[in-house]
């Protein structure tokens, strides 16, 4: 049976204050940007093609929900400011946003799918470090309260993930599109 690497997440739109971060964290030693920026939802990773098929279409459901409100606000790092080995924008999502997250819990448990359990933290990982250095540190110090700004999500994806000696690439399984709020 085919297993393909996969997650579920939100697109982020090109912001001024996303793209300035990834050119000033381009130029820091042994950090590698992210090519891709999302908001994972859930990380899956190795699934059956077949159950795959099935999350696709109980993901449907999703598109009764109405689009919210994501706000960005500060840079930050996994696992803490001074040893960082991933470098994240904090993100707060809106209602209906939890609601969303407890029925993708039901589908991949219904399904026998596996998932990564830890607390949820919004976040959209912006590099991953390879060599931590002193610059990198400051970096995040001197924009933990960077304000981003906020987008709409109209949209939810499903995305397979291929492991390259680039960095992952992502393409997307399948997409969900949510209602536009009524006026």
């Amino acid at each position: 049976m085919e297993k393909i690497r996969s997650f579920i997440s939100i697109g982020i739109p090109k912001m001024p204050p996303i793209q300035d971060s990834l050119k000033e964290l381009k130029d820091i030693r042994g950090v590698g940007v992210s090519k891709e920026i999302h908001l994972t939802l859930r990380f899956l990773g190795d699934v059956d093609a077949s159950k795959l098929k099935k999350l696709s279409a109980h993901m449907r459901s999703l598109e009764n929900y109405h689009n919210f409100d994501v706000s960005m606000k500060g840079i930050g790092a996994f696992p803490n400011n001074n040893s960082p080995r991933v470098v994240w924008i904090g993100s707060a999502p809106g209602e209906p946003f939890s609601s969303i997250l407890s029925d993708l819990d039901k589908m991949l448990d219904s399904i026998g799918i596996d998932y990564d359990r830890k607390p949820f933290k919004a976040h959209i990982t912006i590099g991953r470090v390879r060599d931590p250095s002193k610059r990198l540190t400051e970096f995040i110090n001197e924009n933990k309260e960077l304000e981003v700004g906020s987008f709409v999500c109209s949209e939810i994806f499903l995305m397979k993930s291929v492991l390259t000696a680039q960095g992952a690439e992502h393409s997307v399984i399948d997409s969900f599109h949510l209602h536009k709020e009524k006026s």
